[in-house]
């Protein structure tokens, strides 16, 4: 299939530069490997915007948008992007003039040897997806920046007690809320050993052993570019979360993902960028 512009990620930055360039013109086809939406089909609340509006429904709205302008979708992983934008995936091949990147942020790393041993076992990158399994029990947050602090502050609903073990880093402005809650507390330390027999048990925190049965990971995320051969190329714009030092809010994404989807159709159909 050839395009004018392929964009790789259906989360709001991809949808909002799919919607943008198809406005511009440009044949456009926006991938992904789980449908559209990203993170935001886990999110009930968005708490970064006003009225805090439910993630699928924002999600629908934004794909609502780009496929009337004019963009097609696809589900599919991308598997590898060479230079003169041939697009491999687990299901066909495209091929672009331009292309944007919309991956965002894989799931987060503690670098610990078994931390896979225990993915799905009471490890967890989703509070809203598993948090209601952990009701009454007692739970640790992994990470420093508000989005690990809303975590546990969701988390401290249901939970008989919630840590957020900032990975020693300094914890966003937002954890003061947490030392107001009777069921919440704040490490400063670095997690260094998961245990348990039948799913997790425990986690140590700098050889401090806290009684733990699950763990949500919202440290050491990076963005999933390993399929990219030139991530310099001309024509190659990035959008949204993956891009270093980004906001990682929806109205953020959104506006990047629209101002590189124009950038990207202008390069694609030899226009000025507007």
């Amino acid at each position: 299939m050839d395009w004018d512009v392929v964009v790789v990620g259906a989360g709001v930055a991809g949808l909002a530069a799919a919607r943008a360039a198809a406005e511009a013109g440009a044949r456009t086809c926006v991938i992904d490997r789980m449908g559209p939406g990203g993170v935001l089909m886990n999110l009930p609340e968005l708490h970064d915007m006003t009225g805090n509006p439910n993630g699928m429904d924002y999600a629908s709205a934004l794909l609502d948008q780009a496929m009337e302008a004019g963009a097609e979708l696809a589900i599919a992983e991308v598997t590898a992007l060479t230079p003169g934008f041939a697009i491999a995936t687990d299901d066909e091949a495209h091929a672009a003039k331009a292309v944007v990147l919309a991956v965002g942020l894989g799931n987060g790393r503690l670098g610990l040897a078994n931390e896979d041993a225990f993915d799905g076992q009471g490890l967890s990158h989703c509070a809203a997806c598993d948090g209601p399994l952990y009701g009454g029990a007692r739970v640790v947050v992994a990470g420093h920046d508000r989005w690990a602090v809303q975590e546990a502050l969701d988390l401290a609903a249901t939970v008989e007690h919630v840590t957020l073990v900032t990975q020693g880093a300094e914890p966003h402005d937002s954890a003061a809320l947490l030392g107001t809650l009777p069921n919440a507390a704040i490490w400063p330390g670095r997690i260094t050993a998961l245990a348990g027999a039948a799913g997790l048990e425990s986690v140590s925190v700098d050889g401090t052993v806290l009684p733990a049965r699950a763990i949500f990971v919202q440290s050491g995320r990076a963005a999933p570019l390993g399929f990219v051969a030139d991530p310099a190329a001309p024509g190659l714009f990035l959008a949204g979360d993956c891009v270093p030092g980004a906001a990682e809010t929806v109205l953020a994404a959104a506006a990047a993902g629209a101002r590189a989807g124009g950038a990207a159709a202008a390069f694609a159909l030899g226009k000025p960028a507007g």
